[in-house]
């Protein structure tokens, strides 16, 4: 949705940011602690989604496919800056403050690389 509606990014954000808190305890169990479970494999899941959103994104933008390894870690950056929303003791204020922030610097910097990304395309064709 937010792919289609880029102008719902900051609702979405303060959902997640919303449910994460309200969910600390089960978060970090399910991303960090389910070895054995039958939820064992729910971070690699989790962060195979946000790849593949990514991967879309950019390949949107980039009208080429990304370079899977930048994807998988921005990805991996971007699922360990919500870990440490969750593992932090921070009030909600102080959590939506953060993300904000923390999303401010992701989109000025997606826009960097998106551009970086395709002056080194036109310099290699």
């Amino acid at each position: 949705m937010e792919e289609e509606h880029p102008e719902t990014a900051d609702d979405n954000e303060i959902q997640i940011i919303r449910y994460l808190s309200a969910h600390r305890e089960e978060c970090i169990i399910l991303m960090e602690k389910s070895a054995g479970s039958c939820y064992e494999h729910f971070h690699e899941e989790a962060a195979a989604m946000m790849q593949e959103s990514f991967r879309r994104y950019y390949r949107k933008y980039l009208g080429a496919e990304p370079d899977p390894e930048l994807i998988r870690i921005l990805a991996s950056m971007r699922l360990h800056g919500y870990l440490e929303l969750v593992h932090g003791d921070y009030t909600m204020k102080e959590r939506l403050f953060l993300a904000r922030a923390i999303g401010i610097h992701a989109d000025a910097g997606t826009l960097s690389l998106i551009q970086y990304l395709k002056e080194e395309n036109d310099a290699h064709h």
